[in-house]
């Protein structure tokens, strides 16, 4: 396909037997089974301009696939297709509602081909990625909600009485990302070894929605680096929804180190009951690896691998798994873990994971009632600029992935580079069940002085009571993971709204820390015996309200540490800052190809909602108007 990038060149072949006969599609790069029972499959592939799927369906009737703002039918963008006497039709739509949905004047869904046999229904069909239709969504790199629905008897016509029947209960939604840039393991000339690190028949707690199990595990014994260069999830059937994001960190080197028989489960992390040592020692080390719901495979790219086997690596890692119960199930047991594949073939550089966002305690405050709450946390030019001269070069972001819990509805990661603010990923249309690490079309630099930000924008619409940031589900966090070359030795990079502030929008003037890090109110009176938490919530909190909050703290100070390795010789603790501005860098205009003049976009704020991109009706005229005394002059020219 023309122009395509270079992560999409994947050949993946899926096989699926439609009575007895096998379809194969061998140029797509992308596949989903849509529902549970495997009776929808898709397949697409996808370059710069243009999107193009097969439906392969099990049915002889029509087929219907859409794209939906949130998962419902209104506002969705939605091809319907059906093969009636060997001939084949697609049909470009949208819904108002929950009802037939009505035919688009402008029919941007292209039909490639289609056929059926007794069972079975394909259609291949493709959309440019921006239309500027009003009616069509753009396909970007938000999250997306496809719709999906089928019936088993073909239309009469296009629409009306006669139209698609309802699909009754042959239809579904699946997040996905469409725009995913997968990429496929490189061949190697040796050998190829893979270690698992699983839990070990986890009880989970059903007297708790979240929990933290954490296990230590003994790595490969290795006399000479290697290079980790895929990490794959082994998840417990039945356990997809449960064992929820996971994060490996090598330990440092300690003699003593405690090492649990082969038979035991592990321990709840940051309890009284697990080996300090894990904490001291683990916790420290670099982060390994991260995966989170959704997610595939994470394979590297063909000039990084994370190094295990080197003057750095103890032989041991620490793995933490977050296990998602909401529901309060009780009997749920789990062996679910992380495959490593690794080789002696050294790649050209080591890969290292950066976490940067808001610090994870209660204040972080979330109010009530808000639909569009900011919330950002930054890594500042001193912290990066210290572990940078440290490494001696800029290291190069190559892989991203966002972090929230429930209310997080719109996320970004930025950087800020000579004063010029850009974007290294977004998505506004998050989605906290589906987290991939999102490998970028380009490289990023980062650069001794340069800012790293993350920014999620929450809807608390439905909450009566504040939400704070914690570990738990239903807390908050605001994080991004950094996949990155060449691997130097800071973890850890976040801020956090000074506290003052925070308390002080509530009216408190003055308090004290004791030594748990709660608070202590000694001004006003009335607030002398309150709690953080009562004095959060004694706010009259509206929409409005919420927003002058976000826009006070930003518009106050910010406290920023961050933390290396043991093996950095940084000193981290002298970098914290207590009283820095919130960075803030210019945006440069992006070009928007539905209108005749780029569009700036603010510096200090959220970018535009996913969704529809619309041609407006003025633009529209002047682009008629302009394309017409072109073909004028070009006529007179002649």
């Amino acid at each position: 396909m023309a122009n395509m990038s270079p992560f999409c060149v994947i050949t993946v072949i899926t096989a699926i037997i439609f009575g007895g006969n096998i379809v194969v599609g061998n140029d797509f790069t992308h596949h989903e089974s849509l529902d549970e029972e495997g009776k929808f499959h898709l397949l697409w592939k996808f370059d710069d301009e243009k999107i193009e799927f097969e439906a392969q369906v099990q049915t002889t009737g029509w087929v219907g696939l859409g794209l939906s703002p949130n998962g419902g039918m209104p506002g969705s963008d939605i091809a319907i297709g059906w093969v009636k006497d060997g001939t084949a039709y697609l049909t470009d739509r949208y819904a108002e509602a929950k009802a037939q949905p009505s035919v688009d004047e402008s029919q941007d869904w292209e039909l490639v081909s289609g056929y059926e046999n007794g069972t079975h229904t394909v259609l291949r069909f493709n959309r440019k990625l921006t239309t500027c239709d009003v009616r069509d969504r753009v396909i970007n790199e938000d999250t997306l909600r496809v719709l999906w629905a089928w019936h088993d008897q073909d239309p009469e016509e296009e629409s009306g009485v006669s139209g698609p029947t309802y699909h009754g209960t042959n239809r579904g939604a699946r997040a996905t990302l469409l725009l995913n840039r997968k990429l496929t393991e490189t061949p190697t000339t040796g050998n190829t070894y893979s270690f698992d690190l699983l839990m070990n028949n986890v009880s989970v707690p059903d007297h708790q929605d979240t929990t933290y199990w954490c296990h230590v595990f003994e790595m490969p014994n290795l006399t000479t680096k290697h290079h980790v260069i895929k990490a794959e999830p082994i998840i417990t059937p039945g356990n997809e929804g449960v064992f929820h994001h996971v994060l490996v960190y090598k330990c440092r080197t300690n003699p003593n180190i405690t090492i649990l028989p082969a038979e035991h489960p592990g321990h709840e992390c940051q309890s009284p009951n697990m080996p300090i040592d894990w904490a001291e020692d683990c916790y420290e080390g670099s982060i390994v690896s991260a995966w989170a719901i959704g997610g595939g495979d994470l394979i590297y790219p063909e000039h990084v691998g994370y190094p295990i086997g080197d003057d750095e690596d103890s032989g041991y890692v620490l793995m933490e798994v977050h296990y998602d119960n909401p529901q309060l199930q009780s009997g749920i047991r789990d062996s679910s873990g992380i495959r490593m594949t690794y080789t002696p073939e050294l790649r050209d550089n080591d890969a290292g994971t950066l976490e940067v966002g808001v610090i994870v305690n209660k204040y972080h405050a979330i109010p009530p009632r808000a639909v569009d709450f900011k919330s950002a946390g930054f890594c500042g030019s001193q912290c990066l600029s210290a572990f940078l001269e440290e490494l001696g070069e800029p290291i190069k972001i190559i892989g991203v992935m966002l972090h929230a819990h429930l209310l997080g509805v719109r996320l970004n990661a930025r950087l800020i580079h000579n004063g010029v603010e850009t974007d290294i990923a977004r998505d506004d249309n998050y989605d906290f069940n589906l987290q991939n690490m999102r490998m970028l079309k380009e490289e990023i630099t980062v650069h001794p002085g340069d800012t790293l930000i993350t920014e999620c924008i929450y809807n608390s619409a439905h909450k009566d009571t504040m939400v704070y940031g914690g570990r738990g589900t239903p807390e908050e966090m605001c994080e991004t993971f950094f996949l990155y070359y060449p691997k130097f030795d800071m973890n850890f990079c976040d801020s956090l709204p000074n506290v003052y502030h925070t308390v002080n929008f509530a009216g408190a003037q003055d308090f004290t820390f004791d030594e748990n890090f709660d608070v202590h109110f000694t001004a006003p009176e009335h607030m002398v015996n309150m709690t953080y938490e009562e004095v959060m919530e004694a706010v009259p909190w509206t929409r409005e309200k919420a927003r002058d909050f976000s826009e006070f703290l930003f518009n106050s100070t910010f406290y920023s540490s961050c933390r290396g390795t043991p093996q950095s010789n940084v000193d981290a603790d002298a970098l914290q800052e207590f009283a820095l501005p919130f960075p803030r860098g210019t945006r440069l205009p992006t070009e928007d190809i539905c209108s005749l003049s780029a569009t700036p976009t603010p510096g200090d704020g959220p970018g535009p909602a996913g969704g529809s991109t619309a041609l407006q009706a003025h633009h529209a005229a002047g682009y008629v108007l302009l394309t017409y005394l072109v073909v004028l002059v070009l006529t007179v020219w002649a």
